[in-house]
């Protein structure tokens, strides 16, 4: 069954699935290879290079669904996973593939929202010796910019990006321009400059739609909805939410699921119908619960510490606010769980001061 033409096949097919974010796909592909998700694939007559490229496989794309589909401990099976194909292709000499290895474990880091050891897996990959417009060094620049957005460096995110222009026109792929347009929509959204935001996002969406990849274009029409919504375009950003909501639903990924409902949620909240803001939250926290999307879920704990806070629910609110804080304190950083206490006690000043 491992024979050297099979795996050929099966490796060009699974990473063909997995550039259009088909991860189950991809991982069915790779079935005859797995024994179950806590172990790792049978290499037994592959050469070590066959070996090393099955492992890369199989830990990209664990880190991938375990990310949307709850599997127990996947970031950490992804980053033994992938740990081990690079160690092997270093043994090769064959830095290219090494490369790649550390661009999935920057992100099986950032999943679980560690993100000092986020950016020292992309300095090492950033640190090769490959062309700039090589496919993965292109994908490295997309890491880069998606750690500095998730790190509030939305300037630097604007500088890079304006250096990165050139290359990413002339030979990214779609779904790598759509991630480059959907960063920078990003940071203009965050830096209060809307008009532009949505011009990049649209051309986020646009590339994603052509290459066919649902999860990102969910994702584009997600963050359409959150823009819309800071704008005060209600009606039309339910409509986005709602739409993200549905893909996501679709391909089984309840992860952006439920990231999509606690968007709806803070929408809802916007309105000042928080009873439905509530309920939505309550639903989006049911689906990331239990998985290891920390830092979403932590998103979706401050949203309905403000919604409970707003229907002068103070003692819920606060259990709630413990919950966050233990998560963040545990899984991401020191310094979220404190913003987390000193945001939730600015909440209550701000909503009893005139009790």
């Amino acid at each position: 069954m491992n024979s050297s033409p099979n795996l050929v096949n099966t490796l060009s097919e699974a990473q063909a699935a997995e550039s259009k974010g088909q991860y189950e796909k991809a991982f069915q592909c790779l079935a005859p290879f797995w024994d179950g998700y806590s172990q790792f694939p049978s290499a037994i007559g592959l050469s070590d290079a066959e070996s090393a490229e099955l492992f890369l496989r199989f830990g990209g794309i664990v880190g991938f669904l375990g990310n949307s589909q709850k599997i127990s401990n996947s970031q950490e099976i992804s980053k033994n996973l992938l740990t081990q194909a690079r160690r092997k292709f270093i043994s090769l000499i064959n830095f290219e593939k090494a490369a790649e290895c550390e661009n999935y474990l920057a992100l099986a880091y950032q999943r679980t929202g560690e993100l000092t050891e986020a950016f020292d897996w992309l300095n090492e990959s950033l640190s090769r010796n490959l062309s700039e417009n090589h496919p993965t060094r292109i994908n490295s620049y997309v890491i880069e910019t998606l750690l500095d957005i998730e790190g509030g460096k939305y300037e630097k995110v604007l500088r890079r990006c304006q250096e990165l222009q050139e290359i990413f026109e002339k030979c990214a792929s779609a779904s790598d321009n759509g991630s480059f347009h959907n960063n920078l929509a990003i940071a203009y959204k965050n830096l209060g400059n809307p008009e532009v935001a949505l011009k990049h996002l649209k051309s986020a969406r646009d590339f994603f739609q052509k290459a066919n990849h649902k999860i990102y274009y969910g994702a584009a029409e997600n963050n359409l909805a959150q823009l819309c919504h800071k704008v005060g375009l209600f009606d039309e950003a339910h409509l986005c939410a709602e739409k993200a909501r549905k893909i996501f639903e679709q391909i089984g990924d309840r992860m952006r699921e439920g990231y999509s409902l606690e968007t709806r949620a803070q929408i809802f909240a916007a309105e000042g119908k928080f009873e439905n803001a509530l309920k939505l939250v309550n639903n989006a926290i049911e689906l990331l619960e239990g998985g290891e999307s920390y830092r979403n879920l932590v998103i979706s704990y401050r949203t309905k510490i403000n919604i409970l806070l707003s229907l002068k629910r103070l003692s819920e609110a606060l259990t709630v606010m413990t919950a966050a804080h233990n998560i963040a304190a545990l899984y991401i950083s020191q310094e979220l769980a404190k913003e987390i206490i000193e945001g939730a006690a600015a909440l209550i000043r701000e909503k009893y001061e005139s009790i």
